[in-house]
């Protein structure tokens, strides 16, 4: 336990001071007060926390006797640091309070030194470019290209070449409100650039970096986006696709796969269509596909075994490290198997969709929207890659005698196992198991089926010139309007 200073301390202190001696004492009355004695001087200081972070601010020069001339007493040391004490409980830094003690003026005039005197501080653009290349590091590429994406709104060029410290919440908003819009389309970006904008100034606010940017903490904490427009269910604004997601029609899920097998499409595409649908597995499970992740066992002949890993799940990190087993089946085992040889090259790395020498990002394998743009210029077909799995949860009860929910063996990822784990035995035995390969069997049979009626109601499915010029031609069209935007 600290010992109280007293008018005897402090004589031995100086006395010491005088010696060349170092120590440092603590006052057992105010927590954090320590009197400092070294060669040069005698000095109060005090240790406190300011917005978690603990700091030591000095105080003055210690004088002995019970009059602060010169300095401070032991009295006047204590009344001072209760003062920085409470300045740090509020969240207020005592800085510029003790500067002005230190020099002699008003606090008043102090301040206004203090708001004169420039700040270090990052330029809007600066601040942005630092920011996204941190999340390009510690996240996944989706994830910075979506702060990317809303970070480089043009309404947000107001603050260009602005220090950062010196913009408000109240302009941020200002500037937020104008996403939405008159109709209120824009609610669901203005809160997305929310979440991204107040993630950016906690990181601008953090230890590592705060004395070059001079952003304080909480600063964006309160920032919000509009309200949505209200909407009620029945009025025709309201769109039940947005609510529950666009689940496709059988007959669109035959023809993106009568498609896939023409030959129409780029080799890895089309399998890669197969394989998605197939497995209905997320599209950055698909485009991240590792050869060295699927098994095959005598015991189930013309069949795979994916184990996916927990990376690629929609919350890969709070879900354990063990992999999702999937059977894959039908015509999704005969496209893992075709691509499984086209990976078989120097270089590929295993990866079924290599990213190819143009990439940047470092990753080896293709980015998640890989098929999209593909998808979307098929003729008839207007659902994106996620829609196969709206379209299995929702047909699957329908009509393959899926109990409700039983969809999400297969769609979300909740069991884990290791590939060391399942020997052919016990993948062709356990109950758990079995039950996932006859729900793929089902659902591919129900697909191959749907594909052929596909066909059969439009004979130019089977026209590779005629649905390549078309395909290309979308794609194209695709490309011009992505380029004006």
């Amino acid at each position: 336990m600290a010992d109280i200073i007293t008018q005897k301390t402090m004589a031995k202190a100086l006395r010491d001071h005088a010696a060349g001696e170092s120590y440092d004492v603590a006052d057992g009355r105010v927590a954090g007060l320590e009197l400092r004695v070294r060669p040069r001087s005698v000095r109060w200081s005090m240790r406190t926390a300011l917005h978690g972070k603990r700091t030591r601010y000095d105080l003055g020069p210690a004088v002995a006797g019970s009059e602060d001339v010169g300095g401070l007493s032991v009295d006047g040391a204590r009344s001072r640091a209760a003062k920085v004490a409470e300045m740090c409980r509020n969240g207020h830094s005592p800085a510029t309070f003790l500067a002005a003690l230190a020099s002699g003026v008003s606090l008043e005039t102090q301040i206004r030194i203090e708001a004169a005197r420039p700040k270090p501080s990052w330029t809007w653009e600066d601040a942005k470019k630092n920011f996204l290349a941190e999340m390009l590091r510690t996240r996944r590429e989706d994830t910075h290209r979506d702060y990317r994406g809303k970070l480089q709104r043009a309404v947000l060029d107001v603050f260009d070449g602005r220090p950062v410290d010196g913009i408000t919440r109240n302009e941020m908003a200002a500037a937020i409100a104008k996403v939405v819009g008159e109709d209120g389309a824009g609610a669901s970006m203005a809160e997305g650039m929310v979440r991204v904008v107040r993630r950016m100034w906690n990181w601008l606010a953090e230890p590592a970096r705060q004395a070059e940017t001079s952003v304080a903490e909480g600063v964006m904490a309160k920032l919000s986006a509009p309200e949505r427009t209200r909407v009620e269910l029945g009025e025709e604004a309201f769109d039940p696709d947005e609510e529950d997601g666009y689940t496709p029609d059988p007959i669109e899920i035959g023809r993106a796969l009568a498609v896939a097998r023409l030959g129409c499409l780029p080799e890895r595409i089309g399998l890669g269509l197969q394989l998605m649908i197939g497995t209905v597995q997320r599209r950055r499970a698909v485009t991240g596909a590792s050869r060295w992740r699927f098994r095959t066992y005598d015991e189930a002949a013309g069949e795979q075994a994916w184990y996916v890993p927990p990376y690629f799940r929609k919350s890969g990190t709070k879900r354990g490290n063990r992999s999702h087993l999937v059977p894959v089946v039908g015509f999704a085992a005969g496209a893992a198997a075709r691509l499984d040889k086209l990976s078989d090259f120097e270089g590929s790395e295993g990866w079924l969709f290599p990213a190819g020498k143009a990439s940047r990002s470092g990753r080896g394998h293709a980015e998640s929207g890989l098929f999209n743009d593909w998808l979307a210029a098929i003729p008839g077909v207007e659902f994106s890659p996620h829609g196969a799995r709206y379209a299995f949860a929702t047909y699957g009860e329908r009509d393959l005698a899926f109990t409700q929910g039983e969809g999400k063996l297969i769609l979300d990822h909740l069991e884990g196992v290791e590939l060391k784990d399942v020997t052919g035995t016990f993948y062709s035995s356990d109950p758990g198991i079995a039950r996932k390969r006859a729900m793929m069997k089902a659902w591919t049979e129900w697909c191959d089926h749907w594909t052929a009626k596909a066909v059969a109601e439009d004979r130019s499915l089977l026209n590779a010139e005629v649905m390549g010029k078309t395909i290309r031609a979308e794609r194209y069209k695709f490309k011009k309007k992505k380029k004006a935007a």
